[in-house]
């Protein structure tokens, strides 16, 4: 245990130096963009004088304001709670067409996301991309809960360190938790530490204590070894001088996710629409400060009077004074009233720049579009698919990073948990199947239909073809069309039938087709074989009529 604990300091330590160059951007954009987010301390945690305090610094709320339309957009865009957002498909298109298997998988996501609804996966969500909006990185843990069936852990920025693997992807967490003696005694009960029973037991259950878990790569996995598995967790309290660590777990799959918005290089942390907004967001509450300046000196503007005159500033008040003239009281310095609305010019292109760094301009584009409204719905599906390929980048990081994670998580955690229905026979026996997660999302749908239109557009000049050459329609493959278009638009799986039934389908219409023509045929045959009958029974000068007619 005691190298453990060496290796779990020795890699905080590593990871702590590594995040020390991003902390006081952090800060600044935490400052002027969301006073609430950022634990630098622990002693930070549940503390509201902060907060109370960056907002009485703030004079200008449009940056809290801006940042929140994009957590918002991304959760609705990327995660709804009140739609799909991902499908599931095996790898293998072959297994997809077996006969059952389309609506195993769709009763698999019916069942994920009724699960995903009993839990604070959809809250954990919003403040993931919350943070990853301001400061370019998020953090979350999903954890397996014996009645919530699993619990989300978000951190904001301040409370947890990442490292990355050879693939450049984040495989390595450090949090930093306070909880209460009585917290910790519930949650690792007879191993805590001995000054957290005692903390505990005398009378201090509320006394607070600071340990770090350390999530990575199992280094001593074996593969079907058992008790082994490929996860690591470890905890371990710093003020423990017995150097023992709390507890040791294991995990089946990853589970946590640090999805970064972007990033240069090899960096471990993300850049972020709030690292280039915050030049902007400085300036504007500098010139918030210089608006109510000006407001203040153009309506009580500082006074000039003679000796022996006092002058109030209250409206509606009455003073007697001696020897009254116009230069009783006289402003210092006027103002020019058109400096008010100079600096108001100034805010406004200010607005415009922190809207189009935070993509707040992107998801209010219909409410704040200038002109008569509404707009053709041709000209408002164009102008949306243009803004959203600047948000390509940052979905195909969150699918890949957040996404997919969870999902293999959550299906792990349901799988072991017995929530999952059975697999069909046909692949049960198959055994092996990779299942792979397509995201559907409102955002994702919207990338993908520009792929649907030029199917569309395809099929729409192979039939103006077909009106005057119908053989030009041989080369299109009607049933792989109709496939791929449902799969771009991500149609639920049970509303396209498997290719076995498909077959059997049209097979049963075939052959129902053929006893038809059979059918509208048989009078005709009894006709002749009526006539050829009464032929052959006609004298022909010895022979039959119908001999005589085929020259016999």
């Amino acid at each position: 245990m005691s190298d453990l604990r060496d290796h779990c300091q020795t890699r905080l330590d590593a990871l702590k130096c590594l995040r020390s160059d991003y902390e006081a951007e952090w800060r600044d954009i935490s400052r002027f963009a969301q006073p609430a987010r950022s634990r630098f301390l622990a002693s930070e945690s549940n503390k509201g004088t902060r907060r109370r305090t960056r907002n009485n610094r703030l004079l200008d709320p449009h940056g809290i304001e801006a940042f929140r339309t994009l957590a918002n957009g991304m959760t609705s865009g990327l995660t709804p709670s009140s739609s799909p957002w991902f499908t599931l498909r095996l790898a293998d298109e072959d297994l997809n067409e077996l006969l059952g298997v389309r609506g195993w998988l769709s009763d698999c996501e019916k069942a994920m996301y009724a699960f995903l609804a009993r839990t604070n996966f959809y809250g954990a969500a919003k403040s993931g991309y919350a943070e990853m909006g301001l400061f370019g990185t998020e953090a979350c843990v999903m954890a397996e809960h014996m009645t919530a069936g699993s619990v989300c852990h978000s951190m904001t920025a301040g409370e947890y360190w990442i490292g990355l693997s050879d693939a450049l992807t984040p495989d390595t967490l450090v949090r930093e938790c306070t909880m209460s003696a009585r917290q910790l005694v519930q949650a690792f009960g007879g191993k805590a530490p001995d000054l957290v029973k005692q903390a505990y037991t005398g009378k201090r259950s509320d006394q607070s204590f600071t340990y770090y878990n350390l999530i990575e790569p199992n280094r001593e996995y074996i593969p079907g070894r058992f008790g082994s598995k490929p996860w690591i967790s470890a905890y371990w309290l710093p003020e423990d001088r017995a150097g023992r660590m709390m507890d040791v777990r294991g995990y089946n799959e990853q589970p946590f996710w640090a999805p970064r918005w972007g990033t240069i290089g090899g960096d471990t942390y993300g850049v972020s629409p709030g690292m280039e907004a915050l030049p902007a967001l400085r300036e504007l509450q500098f010139h918030a400060k210089r608006l109510n300046e000006a407001v203040d000196k153009l309506v009580k503007p500082e006074m000039l009077v003679k000796q022996g005159v006092r002058v109030t500033g209250e409206p509606g008040a009455t003073r007697s004074v001696p020897n009254l003239d116009q230069y009783a009281a006289m402003p210092a310095y006027q103002i020019p009233y058109q400096a008010v609305q100079a600096i108001e010019g100034k805010i406004e292109k200010i607005y415009q720049q922190i809207d189009s760094a935070s993509f707040a301009d992107l998801f209010n584009a219909i409410t704040n579009m200038r002109g008569i409204q509404p707009r053709n719905i041709e000209e408002i599906a164009s102008r949306n698919e243009e803004k959203l390929t600047q948000l390509g980048p940052v979905i195909d990081s969150v699918n890949g990073e957040k996404l997919h994670v969870a999902i293999d998580r959550t299906f792990g955690i349901m799988m072991r948990g017995g929530l999952l229905p059975p697999p069909p026979a046909a692949l049960a026996e198959a055994g092996g199947a990779q299942i792979n997660v397509e995201f559907v999302s409102i955002l994702a749908r919207m990338q993908r239909a520009v792929g649907a239109g030029q199917i569309e557009r395809a099929l729409g000049m192979a039939g103006n073809l077909a009106a005057a050459k119908p053989e030009v329609m041989d080369n299109v493959n009607t049933d792989e069309a109709l496939r791929e278009y449902y799969d771009r638009l991500g149609v639920p799986g049970r509303i396209l039938r498997d290719e076995t039934e498909v077959e059997q389908l049209r097979a049963n219409r075939a052959k129902q087709e053929q006893a038809a023509q059979a059918a509208a045929m048989m009078p005709a045959v009894k006709d002749g074989a009526d006539a050829a009958k009464l032929l052959s029974e006609t004298d022909a000068g010895g022979r039959s009529a119908l001999a005589a007619m085929m020259g016999g």
